[in-house]
């Protein structure tokens, strides 16, 4: 297709290039992470519906993007770091910080400026769909940061009137393993969605014990010694799993659950006195635990 596109609009076409005048473009990008621009004055709107319907087009972004936000987009859609690698101005490590919303942005330029401005290092913002991108941290060590996230994804939501979920990665070295470092976030980013919807910021020690529940290869052998989850119903194991996401904290369990405190503490002892585990300590929350999370990715 880009080779048709060459032939029919010539020297109006651009791609994976920055004109000196990129607002007379129109911009648009490949499921590949291909950018196109075309000249508007050579785009008719009928041009312009069509193309849109096998192109993605930039509609959010004022600007396109930049030869370092290029190669990251490439390196994170299409898993091809050969830009990536022809940049001088790489850091020792770099940390990715999944984040997807429920409702469309708007102005991605003040989004990104709010995010840039969360962050005390350089980051870079990189939409990889519409409602799907990664903040990319450049650090110079090796050293976890431990920032306000939460706080964080509330001034984000209150002032971008949006839900936002995000997954921090760990720290990694820049070197030939970071593409399937990212990968594997990516599918812990996926699975939290999936199965752990009362967070909103993620990290790995939340996602490891599913994880390892995933790839076990004798889950369904497992889930047969689970007949204990059959003496409650799904209302009350809903319940349980609020209360051990909340590391085992009644109130802030109570406010999530929209209860009582003590009507918590009451579904708890019903809970302890049915299956004989008493999730109020470690060993019987993490086994618990443990077993909700097998139960529902077999039954999903």
């Amino acid at each position: 297709m880009l080779e048709q596109l060459k032939r029919h609009y010539k020297e109006a076409i651009v791609i994976n290039q920055h004109p000196n005048t990129p607002d007379d473009y129109e911009w648009f990008y490949t499921k590949e992470g291909e950018q196109i621009g075309i000249l508007k004055s050579e785009l008719t709107e009928k041009e312009k519906q069509l193309l849109s319907i096998f192109l993605t087009p930039l509609t959010f972004q004022k600007r396109p993007l930049t030869k370092e936000e290029q190669a990251w987009h490439r390196f994170f859609v299409q898993g091809d770091d050969s830009e990536l690698h022809l940049l001088a101005n790489h850091t020792p490590y770099y940390r990715f910080i999944q984040f997807q919303t429920k409702q469309t942005i708007v102005d991605r330029d003040h989004f990104r400026e709010a995010v840039e401005g969360l962050f005390q290092e350089s980051v870079l913002l990189i939409w990889e769909q519409d409602h799907r991108g990664i903040i990319i941290e450049k650090k110079r060590d090796e050293t976890e940061q431990l920032l306000p996230f939460t706080d964080m994804i509330d001034a984000l939501s209150s002032d971008f009137y949006m839900t936002l979920h995000i997954f921090i990665g760990q720290t990694h070295p820049y070197d030939a393993s970071l593409s399937e470092r990212f990968r594997t976030e990516k599918y812990y980013f996926e699975l939290a969605n999936t199965y752990i919807r009362t967070k909103t910021v993620y990290t790995v020690s939340d996602i490891l014990p599913l994880a390892l529940i995933c790839d076990h290869p004798k889950q369904q052998m497992i889930r047969h010694s689970l007949s204990f989850l059959t003496k409650v119903d799904d209302d009350l194991l809903e319940t349980v799993k609020v209360f051990l996401e909340c590391d085992l904290n009644v109130s802030l369990a109570a406010k999530k659950l929209y209860m009582h405190r003590n009507s918590l503490q009451y579904r708890i002892e019903k809970f302890i006195e049915k299956t004989g585990i008493d999730i109020r300590h470690f060993k019987g929350a993490a086994a618990m635990y443990l077993a909700i999370l097998l139960n529902e990715y077999t039954k999903h």
